[in-house]
């Protein structure tokens, strides 16, 4: 356990929190979210993206090549040559392939972009391809005969590599908010209520650690904590989950910020996810492992970079690492405590079916 953790306070956290699993233990089995998945894959299962080049290329491309056709850029004196050369290969599975097979190229290097430090190393590959062999061979390939100058065809081939990238972007985080909301769909509002009641504990156990620390450190880590706090005055759309924070409420609860809810909101879905058609036991419970999947969503990095605005990555993954594993260790001692007690039930249960049997032959026998 980190230190700064008291054990009674994750205690406490965790005796609310177990009511956000007891409705999901029956017949043995934990957190069944029903995630379906062979037996070889369920020791590999991971929340990296699932969203697929594949999945979104074609309506990227799509909506690229009519971007370029419509721009009023390239339609200020008319119809330009560069809008013609779209016109022309709009239906042309060939150059669509050409294009999807060097993105593949791209994303297979980092499929999961949310972060500006992963986009970084993605833009470096993607200027590489740009200016690599591969775009000649396709220009001589796809473009050579088509009756446009060779300027126009290479320059044309840009324009779609950098309004292409844009799409594509625009579609994954699209595509993953909606898969984010699908796996949300699962969580009553009583579970949310009592996530909602745990990001205050988290908030408050982290301002406990780091009151310990000195000067620039200090200063640098109570920001980033400073950033998980609501300070609007107003309701939003995640206020009606704060029903539990009023309930235990004596005035010195606190309330998360929108965005600090909906990434441990996150958390919990990631978590479901991993556990939900393994059997529980010490290796699927491992916090290395769950933190490596929690810290790999695509929805976590994306909801880390809107609260941390303006602060750098090196220093608020510090931060979110802390997070995680407050979050894993409340968690922990939740699940522990509702499977205990399921234990105990069924062996209340076990001993009363004995009992009875015994009964029953003893009448047999006399």
């Amino acid at each position: 356990m980190n230190e700064g953790y008291s054990k009674d306070y994750i205690s406490h956290a965790a005796s609310y929190v177990s009511a956000l699993f007891q409705h999901k233990i029956q017949d043995g089995d934990v957190l069944q979210d029903q995630i379906t998945t062979t037996e070889s894959d369920k020791s590999q299962q991971s929340t990296m993206t699932t969203v697929t080049l594949d999945s979104i290329f074609d309506s990227a491309y799509n909506n690229t090549i009519k971007s370029i056709e419509e721009d009023p850029m390239y339609n200020i004196f008319g119809e330009s040559t560069i809008v013609q050369i779209a016109k022309s290969i709009s239906d042309s599975s060939e150059v669509k392939t050409f294009f999807h097979d060097l993105f593949k190229e791209i994303f297979n290097s980092n499929p999961n972009l949310s972060l500006v430090h992963d986009r970084e190393l993605f833009f470096t590959k993607f200027h590489a391809i740009r200016l690599s062999s591969s775009i000649d061979k396709g220009y001589t390939d796809h473009f050579g005969q088509n009756g446009f100058t060779t300027p126009d065809n290479k320059n044309f081939i840009q324009i779609v590599m950098l309004e292409l990238i844009n799409q594509l972007l625009t579609q994954q985080t699209i595509q993953e908010q909606k898969l984010s909301n699908v796996n949300h769909s699962e969580l009553s509002e009583n579970d949310q209520n009592i996530l909602f009641y745990i990001c205050g504990y988290i908030i408050r156990s982290c301002e406990k650690r780091y009151s310990k620390l000195k000067d620039d450190l200090w200063s640098m880590k109570i920001n980033c904590i400073e950033q998980l706090k609501s300070t609007s005055t107003t309701d939003s759309f995640v206020s009606k989950y704060n029903k539990w924070t009023e309930k235990k409420d004596r005035g010195g609860l606190i309330i998360p910020s929108d965005n600090f809810y909906l990434l441990t909101r996150e958390f919990e879905t990631v978590v479901r996810k991993h556990l939900g058609d393994q059997e529980l036991n010490a290796k699927s419970l491992l916090h290395d492992k769950l933190k490596e999947l929690i810290m790999e969503s695509f929805m976590v990095k994306y909801y880390s970079e809107q609260i941390f605005v303006g602060i750098d990555y090196d220093n608020y993954v510090l931060i979110l690492e802390d997070i995680i594993h407050l979050f894993l260790t409340i968690r922990g001692f939740s699940t522990a405590k509702v499977i205990r007690n399921k234990m105990i039930k069924d062996k209340v249960t076990s001993k009363k079916s004995l009992s009875l049997r015994q009964v029953l032959k003893e009448k047999h026998n006399n």
